[in-house]
């Protein structure tokens, strides 16, 4: 295969170079991760916010990320982003809501939590159901499209053949993770985060020099009709769109996946020092999620269209190669070499994480649980390294029958789909159990799978439904099916024991509707007030206000600027009031703890 970036000597040192860096942690920080399943899975539970949250943020940009927002853009324009804008509503619920009873909680994975939680052979099965399932499955999906987006990035520069790229890019990431633990994954992601941010405002500028600056770039997309890929929200003549935009921001955010936080989210939270700590991380999280990165990928997928007008065929990596093909053209030697260094950071951030937590999954809430109980942590460890090593098969064996990114990115919000609601409700009301857990996952799971066997037959409609167009239909099938399902399966089985309610009560202290369980745990009911509602909602106008005005600023649209700073510091009032609530609560429940 011939590279279609030239890559000069100078580049070749500064990848070589970071490759090396990554390589050194991972020995280091080797003996520190081995002292117990905490430091190796949770970093001994000592992060500060800014360092859990960076964490967070360098995991959610892999390789693949620039890659499937460009070719987004390139198909469906600006808009058709907000399949994962929507997040902003849920990342909020988890800042204000969630962070603090995740880290209150005290588990050392969110799997640990069902134990907590429910009791009886159904929370028995549920965790290991769960454990299987995401560890094996859903991590699977994850890593292989990380690994397809970083794959087309190196074949785009290097010329490599895909077991040439595999090999590299694995053997880095795998050994200073297999090592290091979380905190080798800590330490890299920071290093990691400010390479690809780096990279990605440099491209982005660059795209838009290439076509003359942002007013330039709005008039060029005008006069080639494709204006409408501009549009924040869809137009009412763009009907499909229009109907994925209104499910994803009205069902998906609260629906699909787990709102409250899971996986290495949950995990980052539950490393950090104490609860105000993990509510830092978690706004700040979503603030460079949203905020500060996404831009720099949409100037490259607008440019795009200009500097690359013709489709792009699928031999040479579809719609999503426009983003490693301008690399190429646009960057000089030597930020070439940081350009790539940055999505190889970006891809090794995602890798050590997806490896690293669900890892934890199969060591701590499967192989410690079901298996042995009373090894010793060293061994325990040990068990986790060969976790890893499995898990890490799995996701290149997926990568390998994974063609487009931001399908297989639908594909898992398929499975996740309707189970959003009972993973919020099981932390405030009493009446969801195990059962209820397990029928949602069991729903959605079947649910896809059916519609996706029928697709592929040919059957009509569902050939439409496993499409990319087909998406936010399936979406409010599976998600209607699944609330049906749990709903009668919750008021048709047994709630956890009185016991485990009390006790699980007494150690979380979470709002909602608990009955009279709190008055037997001894304990006042937390409410959630004016002011937490004022976060959550102040916060989502925060990070969209801002998301807008960047926009606005780049490419010279006053009335987003204008909009979008309003509404950003009109957010800003609302988070402080949730904040403020927030460490009310705080020192309530610390309060009564030392009165109890």
């Amino acid at each position: 295969m011939e590279p279609t970036v030239h890559v000069t000597t100078i580049d070749y040192v500064i990848i070589v170079a970071y490759l090396v860096f990554a390589l050194v942690i991972g020995v280091l920080l080797g003996k520190r991760a081995s002292k117990s399943l905490a430091d190796y899975f949770a970093a001994g539970r000592t992060l500060p916010w800014w360092l859990a949250g960076t964490s967070m943020v360098a995991t959610t940009f892999a390789a693949d990320t620039p890659l499937a927002v460009s070719g987004l853009v390139r198909t469906q324009g600006v808009a058709g982003n907000w399949f994962w804008w929507n997040g902003v509503f849920a990342n909020m619920l988890g800042t204000f809501l969630f962070a603090p009873l995740w880290r209150r909680s005290g588990v050392l994975t969110d799997l640990e939590f069902i134990r907590l939680r429910y009791d009886g052979k159904a929370a028995h099965f549920l965790r290991g159901f769960r454990v299987l399932y995401s560890s094996l499955i859903y991590n699977s999906i994850v890593m292989g499209w990380v690994i397809l987006g970083a794959t087309k990035i190196v074949q785009a520069t290097f010329g490599w053949e895909p077991w040439e790229t595999l090999a590299v890019l694995i053997t880095v990431a795998f050994i200073y993770t297999l090592s290091a633990g979380l905190w080798g994954v800590i330490v890299t992601d920071i290093v990691q985060f400010v390479l690809a941010v780096t990279g990605a405002v440099w491209l982005g500028i660059s795209a838009l020099q290439a076509v003359g600056g942002g007013t330039s770039l709005v008039s060029q997309l005008a006069e080639r009709g494709l204006l409408e890929r501009l549009a924040i929200v869809p137009t009412p003549e763009m009907r499909e769109l229009w109907v994925a935009f209104l499910t994803y921001v009205l069902l998906q955010w609260w629906a699909v996946g787990r709102p409250d936080g899971e996986g290495y989210i949950a995990q980052r939270i539950l490393s950090t020092r104490d609860e105000r700590h993990a509510t830092l991380a978690f706004l700040w999280f979503a603030f460079a999620h949203y905020v500060i990165r996404p831009w720099w990928w949409l100037l490259v997928g607008l440019a795009s269209l200009i500097l690359i007008p013709e489709a792009i065929p699928a031999a040479r990596g579809g719609e999503e190669a426009a983003y490693p093909m301008l690399m190429g053209r646009l960057l000089p030697a030597g930020i070439l070499g940081i350009m790539v260094a940055s999505l190889l950071a970006a891809f090794m951030s995602t890798m050590d994480t997806q490896m690293n937590w669900a890892a934890s999954y199969l060591t701590n809430d499967f192989y410690r649980a079901y298996i042995r109980k009373d090894a010793s942590d060293r061994h325990y460890v040990l068990m986790g390294r060969i976790a890893t090593t499995v898990i890490l098969a799995l996701g290149v064996g997926v990568s390998l029958i994974t063609q487009e990114i931001s399908k297989a990115w639908m594909l898992l919000a398929g499975l996740n789909a309707g189970i959003g609601t009972v993973s919020v409700l099981r932390w405030l009301w009493w009446r969801v159990s195990a059962w209820s857990e397990l029928s949602a996952m069991l729903t959605a799971l079947l649910a896809n799978t059916v519609i996706h066997v029928l697709g592929w037959i040919g059957m009509a409609p569902f050939n439409m439904l496993i499409e990319k167009e087909g998406f936010p239909y399936r979406l409010m099938i599976i998600v209607g099916l699944t609330q049906v399902v749990w709903l009668a399966v919750t008021f048709l089985t047994t709630p956890s024991s009185r016991e485990r309610l009390v006790e699980f009560y007494r150690r979380v202290r979470p709002p909602g509707w608990w009955g009279d369980i709190p008055a037997e745990a001894g304990a006042i009911p937390t409410r959630v007030g004016w002011g937490w509602l004022a976060g959550w909602f102040g916060g989502a106008l925060m990070i969209y206000g801002g998301l807008f005005a960047l926009g606005g600023l780049l490419l010279w649209q006053t009335a987003w600027l204008t909009g979008g700073l309003v509404a950003f510091v009109l957010g800003v009032q609302g988070v402080r009031q949730g904040l403020q609530a927030t460490w009310r609560n705080f020192a309530e429940v610390a309060e009564a703890r030392e009165q109890s």
